[in-house]
């Protein structure tokens, strides 16, 4: 017991290694991380607006959610990502395995949560997993306590209760509202929200896996043609 509460206390106190892209040099979540006397190494090549972990081999790349799209706040229903940052958000997923969106913004309000729900839907094939934060604190916070979760000195236990948060992150609201976008009526939004649980689980489903939800046909059929026109759209 005292041998693993001591493990314990040094993950926890680890001063980590980070890679912070020098278009945050002079951030605020940029010296909190100083404060805390983490080794900071500034780089030019890394991508833009992000912080690399390289202990834990995990990427975080910081949005303001307002610079995000063309217009602020996005118009209802017709919200459109800025194209740099959309390519910029492809290359950090197709750079980094472990990485994490860092959604930034003072108030998560139906203006963010919808931007948020863009980028998810436009992503949701990636290994990319995005996390709300209001301040620097908070993007701090995530980052250290994510990069202790897959440090290979912390238990598989903790990782695995991690992941499940992750999963979480995204109320059943916010599931149904991206269905939605598939052409789908509210019913067949919950039946496909129970049947298959996740967005990543729903755009990796066959069509019999889609007909065991309880959907008929014409629905499938819409449903499929929905996530191929998307993919053609990327």
């Amino acid at each position: 017991m005292t041998e693993d509460k001591a493990s314990t206390s040094t993950v926890v106190d680890t001063q980590w290694p980070v890679v912070v892209n020098s278009s945050l040099q002079d951030s605020d979540i940029t010296r909190m991380l100083s404060q805390q006397k983490h080794k900071l190494r500034y780089s030019d090549s890394s991508i833009p607006n992000t912080f690399i972990f390289p202990l834990s081999a995990v990427a975080f790349m910081v949005l303001p959610l307002s610079d995000a799209t063309l217009e602020w706040p996005p118009k209802s229903g017709n919200i459109k990502l800025d194209e740099d940052i959309y390519d910029r958000l492809e290359k950090f997923v197709k750079v980094h395995k472990n990485c994490f969106l860092l959604a930034l913004a003072s108030l998560h309000g139906q203006h963010e949560r919808a931007v948020m729900s863009e980028i998810q839907k436009r992503f949701m094939c990636s290994p990319m997993r995005i996390l709300p934060a209001h301040n620097a604190s908070d993007c701090v916070q995530c980052m250290t306590t994510v990069a202790k979760a897959m440090s290979k000195s912390v238990s598989s236990v903790l990782k695995s209760r991690l992941d499940h948060l992750l999963k979480q992150q995204f109320d059943e609201q916010t599931i149904l509202n991206i269905l939605a976008q598939f052409g789908l009526n509210n019913h067949e939004c919950l039946v496909l929200q129970q049947g298959c649980e996740t967005i990543t689980n729903v755009v990796m489903a066959n069509r019999e896996k889609l007909l065991d939800c309880s959907l008929d046909s014409e629905t499938v059929t819409t449903i499929m043609e929905f996530l191929k026109q998307d993919s053609y759209a990327k």
